[in-house]
């Protein structure tokens, strides 16, 4: 069945499902980040050590993308989705009996689950939008999902916030695992988007040969790597913002989460251009522009902070630049990519893994890093920037 026919007799999938499908994970890396003071303190371990719930975390996240591709083709996107579902659950069980049994490691491998579990939400909904959209739709729907799925780590700052100041850092946790039940509802009422399924999906020597087939893209590659970098300084942001904020400036948590929302706003309104310049700018353009942007806020971060000169509001509008620089890049970006494979579910699959895994390393990285919050995280929106530029230069015409 061709694209055009297929399209005609299926129903149009619903933008908010795909929101939060594509959200599931990103919310479950970010929600508990302004508990990692009261989690270094409750396990008795150091404010670095307590990042590994992050960096971890990714790490799931980012073996995820590679089992629910192949998955997807076998299954079907939603039953795909119905499995994550599961195993997001079984994850958010063991981390909140972390607590009682005072384990951080149960914490670590609970969150492991739960990223591999939430993973299945980026791929499926973003092989949905490719699955039914031309290139062009697509473009334009991709845009406004990174609106959701890139604010997610400030409304997530902000609810964790609230879910602290008011109960306990374990009840973070209880949210994902509720969150996660009430996806269910509005993915059955999603109509099946996969043309076809493949009973040979899962065969190991297939998986090989999709994702050697895919990796030939240089396109998709060159898109990732950068789409990784952007990812690794958001993370990297978003761990650092709370122990800056509330260490360092004395904030409130519950002040901070209201505050820590600011930056993430940028993201929204990097979507909003994105959507809106698409039609008519190309996304070579566009992402040039957004790396711009990034440059310029980074560069300001960096001689603030270098400079002694730390405050709270320095500290959130460079974020907020910064932010809607990598959306501009990440929506064009990530539709490029996408764009670029004919096998959907493989080729989002490897885009996400890339990125992921490379936010993982770099946030891996950043935890063991000597030297406090305020000098590394400039230092490392600096060295992914050039480390930008040098892909950039080495890929010229695949933009």
């Amino acid at each position: 069945m061709t694209q055009e026919n297929y399209r005609l007799s299926q129903q149009q999938p619903y933008l908010m499902t795909l929101i939060v499908m594509c959200s599931f994970a990103s919310l479950g890396v970010v929600i508990f980040t302004p508990a990692l003071p009261a989690i270094a303190s409750f396990f008795h371990i150091s404010t670095s050590h307590s990042q590994l719930t992050i960096s971890l975390f990714l790490l799931g996240y980012a073996l995820g993308q590679l089992i629910y591709g192949p998955l997807a083709n076998f299954l079907g996107r939603k039953k795909a989705f119905y499995v994550g579902i599961a195993v997001a659950t079984f994850g958010s069980l063991v981390s909140i009996v972390s607590e009682p049994l005072a384990s951080f490691g149960m914490l670590i491998f609970g969150r492991m689950l739960e990223a591999l579990g939430s993973s299945a939400g980026l791929v499926i909904a973003y092989t949905m939008v490719n699955d039914y959209y031309f290139p062009l739709q697509a473009r334009r729907i991709i845009a406004y999902m990174m609106l959701a799925f890139s604010i997610m780590p400030g409304i997530a700052t902000l609810l964790g916030s609230v879910l602290i100041t008011h109960f306990n850092w374990i009840s973070c946790f209880y949210f994902m695992l509720f969150y996660g039940l009430f996806l269910l509802i509005p993915v059955y009422f999603l109509q099946e988007t996969a043309h076809t399924l493949d009973s040979n999906a899962l065969r190991l020597k297939n998986m090989k040969r999709h994702y050697q087939s895919v990796l030939k893209n240089k396109l998709l590659v060159y898109s990732s790597i950068l789409f990784g970098m952007n990812t690794t300084c958001t993370y990297v942001y978003a761990g650092s913002l709370p122990l800056i904020a509330i260490h360092d400036l004395h904030l409130s948590t519950q002040v901070y989460g209201f505050i820590g929302l600011i930056p993430f706003m940028g993201t929204g309104v990097g979507s909003i251009i994105s959507a809106k310049l698409g039609k008519n700018i190309s996304s070579r353009t566009l992402i040039q522009y957004g790396f711009l942007v990034e440059v310029f806020s980074a560069l300001l971060l960096a001689g603030l902070f270098f400079s002694g000169i730390i405050n709270l509001w320095g500290l959130i509008g460079t974020g907020f630049v910064f932010m809607l620089g990598a959306c501009l890049m990440n929506a064009n970006l990530i539709s490029l990519a996408s764009a670029a494979v004919e096998d959907k579910a493989h080729g989002v699959a490897m885009i996400n893994f890339i990125n992921l895994g490379l936010a993982m390393v770099g946030t891996l990285i950043f935890a063991f890093l000597p030297g406090t919050q305020i000098i590394k995280m400039p230092f490392v929106f600096l060295l992914m920037l050039v480390l930008m530029l040098i892909v950039r230069l080495v890929y010229p015409k695949h933009e």
